[in-house]
């Protein structure tokens, strides 16, 4: 029998239901199954073992499913609880909802392929949250070793490069392990970053957001498309750690080390991308984010079409957020400031795209602002709020547009937010937000 890595309990009153339970993972190693007739039994069985996975009857006599899910929440936190019932009880699943904060409802009778996947999909969601947990704790701990480090600029970035480099590393393994679930890998690793930096995550985020709406009006293709708007996620991986002045202070007033470092982050940015061989595209966008159109960019000064297109997409979307965001101007004001450049850094034909998405968003909101619980969000409504885990990392920035991949990420973390809790929110009009 190969190593255990998890621990599985099912409660079931039905003798021949937990016998199913046990087939149907019976040849699945590194799982182990423990059953329960009750949920009194269960709860013993919780006391003696590590279980990782609750999986519990909704009708049982005495200490029903709900009851017994809300004791397991409270006093075993790190348990992932689903729950299986046999009838459609709207008050009790809500009930489920509030009091177990349950992560999937599965019904009676399944279909044992559909549970079995299920099942271990949960398992891998629960190692991907684990994970993340101790890379959260790592880049903290990190962190806070640099800020107390007063050496000279390269060996700040020496180090700084190296530590995240390791953190960058059991992201790599994670990734490969959840290929298919690389989108959300992003997205956690830039709620990693909002941890201790909130502002770079969301700038990161609205980035993304406007880079997708420009890949779409330059009809790219779907899968330079997706390393694009990935890209936009990471683009300021390299100033993590970086001097404070780096992120709140104009270039031309920075001091000497926070200026040699912001000239130097899309090269670390660069390296940690590129240390997973497979993301070679998105390190060389991250790299070349700050190039110029005429040349006169950094690091390379690459010119015209050398500039890779996601690095040339990701400049005008962060030009563009910077000048709203950061310097607080207005929409118009600047899209003009936008045109003004053009001449020098940006392509014509991205440009005429930028515009083109810019105006169908453009201007200041003209519609009542409106509050809507976090569920209720639809697509089109203009976010005035963020909206937080209950662990405080950043899901969603303000300013950003609702799309369906952002309603769809709400959906898949459903259990870990406030659903009830409402935001601020205008409805676009013709002219936008």
């Amino acid at each position: 029998m190969g190593k255990v890595r998890h621990k599985i309990l099912f409660v079931d009153d039905e003798l021949n239901t937990l016998s199913a339970f046990k087939r149907l993972f019976f040849n699945e190693n590194d799982i182990e199954v423990f059953t329960a007739s009750s949920g009194a039994e269960g709860l013993k069985v919780l006391g003696y073992n590590d279980i990782d996975l609750v999986i519990s009857d909704m009708k049982m006599p005495q200490l029903s499913g709900n009851e017994f899910l809300k004791y397991v929440k409270d006093k075993y936190p790190g348990a992932l609880r689903i729950m299986l019932t046999a009838y459609a009880d709207i008050p009790a699943t809500l009930d489920a909802v509030n009091n177990g904060e349950v992560y999937r409802f599965l019904t009676k009778p399944w279909n044992n392929e559909d549970f079995r996947i299920t099942v271990l999909k949960a398992l891998d969601y629960l190692d991907l949250k684990k994970r993340n947990e101790e890379l959260s704790k790592i880049i903290w701990r990190k962190n806070r070793e640099l800020t107390v480090l007063n050496e000279n600029l390269e060996e700040k970035v020496k180090q700084r490069t190296a530590q995240l480099e390791t953190a960058i590393d059991k992201l790599r393994k994670i990734s490969e392990i959840f290929r298919e679930n690389f989108h959300e890998i992003v997205i956690l690793l830039t709620g990693t970053i909002a941890l201790f930096n909130k502002e770079l995550a969301a700038h990161s985020k609205r980035v993304a957001g406007l880079a997708e709406s420009l890949t779409g009006e330059l009809v790219i293709e779907r899968e330079e498309r997706e390393i694009i708007i990935h890209s936009a996620f990471l683009h300021d991986l390299g100033l993590i750690g970086a001097p404070e002045d780096t992120q709140t202070t104009d270039y031309d007033h920075m001091s000497e080390n926070a200026r040699n470092y912001y000239l130097y982050h899309p090269i670390i940015g660069e390296k940690l991308v590129g240390s997973v061989k497979s993301l070679g595209q998105m390190a060389k966008i991250i790299r070349s984010h700050h190039e110029e159109y005429n040349g006169s960019g950094f690091p390379d000064k690459l010119r015209g079409a050398l500039i890779p297109l996601g690095a040339q997409i990701i400049k005008i979307a962060s030009d563009y957020d910077n000048l709203v965001f950061k310097k607080g101007k207005g929409c118009e004001e600047a899209v003009k400031l936008i045109k003004e450049e053009s001449y020098k850094s940006y392509s014509p034909d991205i440009l005429t795209a930028f515009i083109k998405v810019v105006s169908k968003s453009g201007g200041q909101p003209q519609t009542p602002v409106m509050r809507v619980k976090v569920r209720d969000l639809k697509p089109g409504m203009y976010l005035l709020d963020e909206i937080n885990l209950e662990n405080g990392v950043l899901l969603v920035p303000k300013g950003v547009v609702v799309t369906e991949s952002i309603t769809k990420k709400i959906i898949t973390f459903y259990t870990l937010l406030r659903l009830d809790r409402e935001v601020e929110i205008k409805v676009l009009g013709e002219t936008g937000p």
